[in-house]
């Protein structure tokens, strides 16, 4: 069960990344920040799965 909850985290984070990839584009200030913003959350969304929750 625990596998399934990290796995959904993991996608939320994912699709909240690519929300802010979007939203960097209609923010009138404070672009580089989002966008920085979902950079980070992306590559936390992989790094997660594989690295801290692959391990037993």
């Amino acid at each position: 069960m625990g596998r399934v909850i990290a796995a959904v985290f993991s996608i939320l984070l994912l699709l909240v990344s690519m929300y802010l990839f979007g939203f960097a584009f209609q923010v009138d200030s404070g672009q580089a920040l989002v966008f920085i913003a979902g950079v980070l959350l992306m590559s936390l969304s992989f790094y997660l799965p594989i690295h801290v929750f692959g391990k037993r």
